[in-house]
């Protein structure tokens, strides 16, 4: 850790700010420039600000900065810097007088994030500021988007966020988040993830996931997840139609993937005869979520669908063995009092 070289900070980065701001009176002809100024002695990195000048009251004039501004943290002894924290920032002039509210992001994510975007999520014809703030594990980056509106002066946070791993695409469409990834790096998370797509939306002021979709699916077990997926999210025709051809996918080798057979990480391909009776259970249990779901359509109560299904299609606890087989951490995890569960809550 190095120690930080200009004089010792008396207040924090965005308590300084506030008070330089709330003692200007005249409009500050060049924002960006003031900020950079006044951010370079708290980050030693001195990263150029990317501040972006944006109307978000929808009064017709551009009056709002928006930023992302980063600030060493300094061990108070040592004077060694010990992290990076980052904040969102939203500075606007009104009256001849400059506001300045924030929003802390986690201080895990090193002081990396960024505004993503800013446009109208909620059909109200004022735009959000979508935040992406970004932490680096061992074998894979997450990305976290947050949602922020500006209400009467005032930066206000949707409870929610969005949090993916490896995003390959991020995207606004129909006033939705699109996320595009999921792939976790780590060799223990097993080869049987599959990149996805999620939709993100504001309801009920809350930023909510609405769906995933999955990119590909080319066994019945990856038909199976993405169907349950579609059935958590309220998609009961496309997890219908997920589940029937789970049942009708035929795969010639499972040689790609990797199981866990007697407590072993197996490479697949190499034992046809388990790899049988699994690809048969998958298909059985397709048939069981298939059965539950017509069940509680039909306005059956969802504890007396699941033990119907379970009589249709013959459910046995030995399923359990190779429903739990593909190998890696990834992979969603039923016990016999989950069979019939959420797919969204085994994640949790």
């Amino acid at each position: 850790m190095s120690k930080q070289s200009s004089e010792t900070m008396k207040r924090p980065l965005i308590e300084q700010l506030s008070i330089e701001l709330s003692q200007t009176h005249e409009p500050i002809p060049n924002m960006t420039e003031w900020l950079q100024s006044r951010v370079s002695t708290y980050d030693s990195k001195k990263e150029p600000l990317d501040v972006i000048k944006t109307d978000l009251d929808q009064d017709g004039v551009s009056n709002e900065w928006v930023t992302v501004l980063v600030e060493d943290s300094i061990e108070e002894q040592t004077g060694v810097i010990q992290a990076r924290r980052s904040y969102g920032v939203v500075i606007d002039y009104e009256d001849s007088q400059f506001t300045l509210q924030s929003l802390n992001f986690t201080s895990e994510n090193n002081g990396r994030a960024k505004v993503m975007t800013i446009e109208d999520l909620t059909g109200d014809s004022r735009p959000e500021i979508v935040w992406e703030s970004i932490n680096n594990g061992a074998h894979t980056t997450f990305s976290e988007y947050t949602v922020s509106s500006w209400v009467g002066r005032k930066l206000v946070t949707y409870v929610g966020t969005a949090l993916i791993a490896s995003v390959s695409k991020a995207e606004i469409r129909d006033r939705k988040i699109q996320l595009t990834g999921g792939l976790i790096g780590s060799v223990g998370a097993g080869p049987w993830q599959q990149e996805f797509t999620e939709s993100y939306a504001i309801a009920e002021d809350k930023l909510k996931r609405i769906r995933r979709d999955y990119v590909q699916s080319p066994t019945p077990y990856h038909r199976l997840i993405s169907g349950m997926w579609a059935e958590s999210h309220g998609y009961r025709e496309q997890a219908m139609s997920d589940y029937s051809k789970a049942v009708e996918i035929q795969v010639g080798s499972y040689k790609e993937f990797a199981f866990i057979f007697k407590g072993e990480w197996v490479q697949g391909g190499i034992n046809p005869d388990q790899e049988a009776v699994f690809d048969r259970t998958i298909k059985s249990f397709s048939l069981l979520r298939k059965e539950l779901l017509s069940e509680i359509a039909s306005g059956v109560d969802p504890r007396n669908a699941c033990v119907s299904a379970k009589k249709k299609v013959d459910f046995d606890k030995d399923w359990l063995t190779y429903l739990n087989a593909p190998a890696g951490y990834a992979n969603p995890h039923w016990d016999e009092g989950t069979i019939c569960t959420d797919i969204a809550l085994l994640e949790q």
